[in-house]
């Protein structure tokens, strides 16, 4: 879920990117003004194209690769020169450059035979559900079906651990990726992060550590952990199990600190961010150390001076409903279901997640079949940022001699409304984000 909002910063050091999207300057080393002929992630940041998952700190043998969090702009990852080998692994897990969507690849062979569409992917079971125990559904985010899913799935001896993610206690403006082995532990993780967070960081905890896991996150997660897994055996034998969940895209740290300003609170006083939740649709809560709080509804507080805070290579990403993982979660924005405590729809992409949603039901899972149309009525929105609005952006970038992904197996080819769509979406980008910085430094 993640990317970084200014592809126009530029940083100490360069680097020679090798890798889908052409070459291009690098950034991100640690040694100011030195100039490398490297072929690392360094370069795909510069370029605009990293998507903040930490795929690449998890799998570099030589620990040469850290996370660096900014509140304006994210997570960067920094590559250490004198600890770099230059033997190119972050790269080839790296889903920032793309990802081959079409049938042949790798991931999709334990699709193989499922009936699949545009946007919506391949399928074995749909469903719309919630929580079977009430005060889990009541404080998930929508129906939290997310956390019966992982909680179940401990409880039956499906994984031994779980990766996920939750606020930071030490920072109010920051998302930290976990490992989760209790119901406890789980519940701590719930509701939905606006805001970015390299959870496949723990992907190397994964490969010192045996044992089963699951892992939750956004279709960027998803897609570097298969990238992972394809480079490194073992991940496949431990990652059982692969949540995604929906996304359209994803918010900036610095989106949680406006909020709070508008809000009439000072940013720097906050200990606590809720983005959801409890109840459906939620609030947004915020809380500070001198004893202030505010609930913003849900989705309200998304005003277009938000907008202007979402990373910019989620514009690139045409990835919604996590294609790639076994089983995809997200709400059901559908009329039918407003007045309840939250519902989701559930998509079941392999044999793997179809058993485990068999094994759970109904004690952990209440669930009723849905169509595919249902599926993509319910995401409405969501489909035309990642369709319309992705062809539109993405035929700018390119104009604009901008390095874009690649994924082949995806309608790429723009309309003229599609451009149109996507000229507009960038100018509401570009204005709210100045606003934001004038009005909320």
């Amino acid at each position: 879920m993640s990317a970084r909002a200014d592809d126009d910063a530029t940083l100490a050091g360069s680097a020679a990117f090798v890798g889908p999207v052409g070459a291009g300057p690098g950034t991100g080393a640690d040694s100011p003004g030195a100039v490398v002929a490297r072929t690392t992630v360094a370069s795909v940041y510069s370029s605009g194209l990293c998507m903040q998952c930490g795929t690449c700190a998890a799998l570099c043998k030589q620990g040469a690769i850290t996370m660096r969090w900014n509140v304006r702009t994210g997570l960067e990852p920094v590559v250490s020169l004198e600890a770099c080998n230059d033997c190119g692994t972050c790269l080839e897990v790296c889903p920032g450059p793309g990802l081959d969507f079409t049938d042949g690849a790798w991931w999709r062979e334990r699709n193989r035979g499922a009936p699949s569409a545009d946007f919506l992917g391949p399928w074995r079971r749909l469903a719309f559900g919630w929580a079977t125990d009430a005060e889990v559904r009541y404080r998930g985010a929508s129906g939290g079906v997310a956390t019966a899913i992982l909680q179940g799935a401990l409880a039956t001896g499906s994984v031994d651990s779980v990766i996920a993610c939750r606020m930071d206690p030490d920072n109010a403006l920051e998302v930290e990726p976990v490992i989760a082995r209790t119901p406890e532990e789980i519940s701590a993780c719930r509701g939905s992060k606006y805001n970015v967070v390299a959870t496949n960081v723990l992907l190397r905890r994964v490969i010192e550590e045996p044992g089963r896991y699951a892992l939750i996150g956004l279709p960027c997660h998803i897609q570097g952990l298969r990238l992972a897994q394809r480079r490194h055996p073992l991940l496949r034998e431990r990652v059982v199990l692969a949540v995604g969940i929906f996304c359209g895209w994803t918010g900036l740290p610095q989106m949680a600190a406006v909020a709070a300003r508008r809000a009439g609170l000072d940013a720097d006083d906050l200990t606590s961010v809720t983005y959801r939740g409890p109840d459906w649709p939620g609030v947004m809560r915020l809380e500070t150390a001198s004893g202030e709080c505010r609930d913003l509804p849900y989705p309200d507080y998304y005003v277009d001076m938000m907008y202007g805070y979402v990373p910019t290579r989620c514009r690139f990403c045409p990835d919604a409903l996590a294609e790639l993982a076994d089983i995809s979660v997200g709400d059901a924005w559908l009329d039918r279901f407003y007045g309840t405590p939250g519902v989701s729809d559930l998509i079941a992409r392999t044999d793997a997640g179809v058993r485990l949603l068999e094994d759970l039901e109904p004690e952990w899972l209440t669930l009723e079949e849905a169509r595919p149309g249902d599926m993509v009525d319910s995401q409405v929105e969501t489909y035309v940022m990642k369709r319309p609005i992705y062809r539109g952006r993405r035929w700018l970038r390119r104009l604009a001699g901008r390095a874009v992904p690649d994924y082949p197996g995806v309608q790429i080819t723009s309309t003229a409304a599609d451009r149109l769509r996507g000229a507009h979406d960038l100018a509401r980008q570009v204005v709210y984000k100045a606003l934001g910085d004038l009005r909320y430094p």
